[in-house]
């Protein structure tokens, strides 16, 4: 071989790619992995869609179709975003792998579906650990349990410590520490670019902000031999919480067996606790709507959950507010929920800052549908950058979790502390709210570790029947004994969630030393049906099973107030709420209001003597009366419409507003006794029940205490027909309810002071 040839060297040498070709390929194989994974989201919607069978999917798919592809298409900008994030990760992983092995662009190709891979299995199992409601992840569940099991409850916490808060931070680290030697070589081969205009002064700015030189102002302070003028006292605060579906006897301080609120707990340990408080009618919208104008609802109008517009409008113009009168007092008036509390946008009450989601709403509704289905959104964007990039999340039930409305709650405070204005804040909670969907730690702490049915951390419901069959009953009241059990332990988890909310609030009142100033209420908008007898799941259907679906919590602290404490097995109801507030700010009482100030029971031993006359709201499904044939109407699908000229919300068709109506039951229940009027097919249906024998009111004792059920059916009909309500010693003649026995007759007439 001649000298001058060269020296052949290895066939098939793979060379070092170069930077820029490495970053191109990876940018690539990001950008096709996420194009697979949006058409297979398009796909997987598509066909849930279709495989739906209800009313509402027939409109969302003739008449709004365009909507949904829209939203689809909006999506798109949260695919790029995760692109580019992705990216900037597997970039430099890839560029050192290749200092470690030489490859060519197939290598860059597989390591870099490799690694969106394994980034997007990261992010499952966070998503997996933290909110396993998204999807079904019973596979993810068992493995999980089984590597505690093995290796013990530590490691198992400590693996998942690291996975969730040290491995992202390590990541994190590495990527910063590359870029900024990226910049560095980039400065040093051209430092001209080196950006001293910008980062000079943002040095400066960093500076001041860091030492508050300039934004910390310093109060002036007196000058030697000068007169302190102290400011004129403010009225009370008034700080409402209250969760969506909260029952009063799931409370510990109210005896519950479990602990699950020990944040209320020492509230009511500074105050005290009505045992005995209900909502005239045990559904959200016309609850609320009582709450706070004190009104019931055959007087404000809001008789089920959809009204139509006039129905609206007319209860805004007509019904006394809370917050308005609180306004006109120089009170900040604010309500902060998530998609509970989305009422509020239709029915303010006179609050001024409504800071809530838009739940009930059909275009949110499919929107959500939609979002769903890309779970790129729950992986990524459930955090306060995801709900800036893409608001309508606030409005979904899945997405505005409990810890944002707490956020925005102590954010409120911060600012009134530093303003100094009186301020009520009704902050409003889905957490107790059907499906009882809760993170992993607050499902586990009463669940059965060995349950395998499918309400591992919700109730599983099925949309179509729940909106299209009135028989639903039947298949919920067969449900095994291991499934009511793990729902009752979903519930309480929620209780102790919603609890820990109001830990944080409570925290933040202590620490800014407005705690004395502000008189805090615990409540709820309604109870709930969990399997009681008679009954299966929900609330606002039936009186049956006992007080559990309108029975709520009162924990009221106020300060300056001797005795605390206290426990009151009085009645109350939260129409008495609004007026007892205005007594306790020292305000004049509003003439239009229904209910009563309670202040004489947190000041002392009085008897107001109140009794509680309730309704049932929209009837999804078929009451059971044993012997009996309760009226009914069709399903939801068939009864309401989406009325596109009331921002596409669920309206009640005008052809069912009087049957909705007259389907309504009736209760009045005084501290023994409680008689449910129930409309029947071949006539009225009575039945009265002795709560001290019977708290599940299951044995009908009309014929037993004849006198009682004519006492209590007369004062019904009243509180009914005419809307005027009686007082216990008025309907049992000033005689001690607990002191009658079966067959006594009550006195002819006898004063009543």
């Amino acid at each position: 071989m001649s000298q001058s040839e060269p020296t052949p060297g290895p066939l098939h040498k793979t060379q070092e790619l170069s930077r820029k070709t490495v970053f191109r390929f990876t940018v690539c194989t990001v950008l096709a992995t996420l194009v697979g994974w949006y058409i297979n989201a398009l796909f997987t919607f598509a066909g849930n869609t279709y495989g739906f069978n209800n009313r509402f999917t027939e409109v969302a798919v003739g008449h709004h179709w365009f909507y949904l592809v829209w939203s689809n298409v909006e999506v798109m900008k949260a695919y790029v975003i995760v692109a580019i994030i992705f990216t900037a990760v597997i970039y430099p992983i890839v560029l050192l792998w290749q200092k470690w092995q030489v490859f060519g662009r197939w290598g860059v190709i597989w390591r870099a579906l490799a690694l969106c891979g394994a980034l997007y299995g990261f992010f499952v199992f966070r998503l997996m650990l933290n909110k396993p409601y998204f999807g079904n992840y019973s596979y993810f569940d068992q493995g999980w349990k089984k590597f505690g099991d093995w290796f013990g409850a530590a490691i198992q916490q400590g693996f998942g410590f690291f996975v969730l808060y040290i491995f992202p931070a390590i990541a994190v680290l590495v990527c910063g520490l590359f870029y900024l030697n990226e910049l560095r070589r980039l400065m040093k081969r051209r430092p001209r670019l080196l950006p001293w205009p910008i980062l000079g002064p943002a040095a400066i700015l960093i500076g001041l902000v860091v030492t508050g030189h300039g934004f910390i102002k310093d109060e002036p302070k007196p000058a030697a031999g000068e007169q302190v003028v102290k400011k004129k006292a403010k009225p009370k605060n008034i700080l409402i919480l209250a969760s969506d579906s909260f029952r009063s006897d799931r409370l510990s301080c109210n005896g519950y067996g479990r602990l699950t609120s020990p944040n209320i707990d020492r509230i009511a340990a500074e105050g005290i606790t009505f045992r005995k408080c209900f909502t005239p009618i045990a559904s959200t919208l016309e609850s609320l709507t009582s709450m706070f104008s004190s009104q019931y609802p055959h007087t404000h109008g809001i008789q089920h959950m959809f009204p139509n517009k006039d129905q609206v409008t007319q209860a805004n113009a007509k019904a006394p507010g809370l917050g308005t009168i609180l306004r006109g007092h120089g009170y900040d008036t604010a309500v902060i929920g998530d998609w509970c509390a989305c009422g509020f946008k239709e029915l303010p009450m006179g609050f001024e800052h409504i800071t809530v989601s838009d739940f009930d709403n059909f275009k949110v509704y499919m929107s959500e549908v939609v979002y769903l289905h890309h779970q790129i959104l729950p992986l990524f964007f459930d955090n306060r950058a995801g709900h800036w990039l893409f608001p309508k999340l606030k409005s979904f039930a899945n997405f505005m979790t409990p810890d944002v409305v707490t956020n925005q709650v102590i954010d409120r405070m911060q600012e009134r502390d530093k303003d100094e204005k009186p301020f009520i804040i009704f902050a409003f909670y889905s957490c107790t709210h059907l499906p009882y969907r809760t993170p992993r730690q607050y499902a586990e702490i009463w669940g059965d570790p060995d349950y395998k049915g499918d309400h591992n951390f919700e109730l599983k419901l099925n949309v179509d029947e729940f909106i299209g069959n009135v028989d639903i009953g039947n298949k919920w009241e067969k449900l095994p004994k291991k499934d009511v059990e793990q729902i009752d332990a979903l519930y309480d988890g929620c209780v102790r969630m919603f609890d820990d909310c109001v830990g944080r609030i409570m925290a933040e009142l202590d620490a800014s030393g407005m705690k004395d100033d502000t008189i805090v209420l615990i409540t709820g908008d309604h109870g709930d049906d969990l399997f009681e007898p008679n009954v299966t799941f929900g609330h606002g259907l039936t009186f049956n099973g006992g007080d559990q679906s309108n029975n709520i919590p009162f924990v009221l602290r106020v300060p300056g107030v001797e005795n605390r404490g206290r426990t009151s097995d009085k009645i109350t109801r939260s129409i008495d709420f609004a007026p007892t507030l205005l007594d306790l700010a020292g305000l004049p009482p509003e003439p239009r209001f229904e209910g009563k100030s309670v202040v004489p029971y947190v000041k002392g031993n009085a008897d107001l003597s109140l009794a509680w006359y309730g309704e049932t709201s929209y009837l999804f499904f078929r009451r059971k009366i044993p012997g009996e044939e309760p009226l009914f109407i069709p399903a939801m699908d068939e009864t309401t419409t989406i009325d596109p000229e009331f921002d596409f919300h669920f309206v009640l068709k005008d052809k069912y507003q009087e049957d909705v109506i007259r389907t309504k039951e009736r209760c009045l229940r005084t501290e023994r006794f409680k008689l449910v009027y129930t409309p029947g097919v071949k006539g009225p249906i009575y039945r009265l029940f002795d709560l001290a024998e019977d708290k599940h009111c299951e044995v009908d004792v009309k014929k037993k205490f004849p006198a009682v059920f004519d006492a209590m059916k007369t004062a019904l009909v009243k509180w009914r027909d005419e809307h005027k309500e009686s007082t216990i010693k008025e309907i049992f003649m000033g005689q001690d309810e607990f002191g009658i026995k079966p067959g006594d007759l009550l006195p002819a007439a006898t004063p009543v002071k």
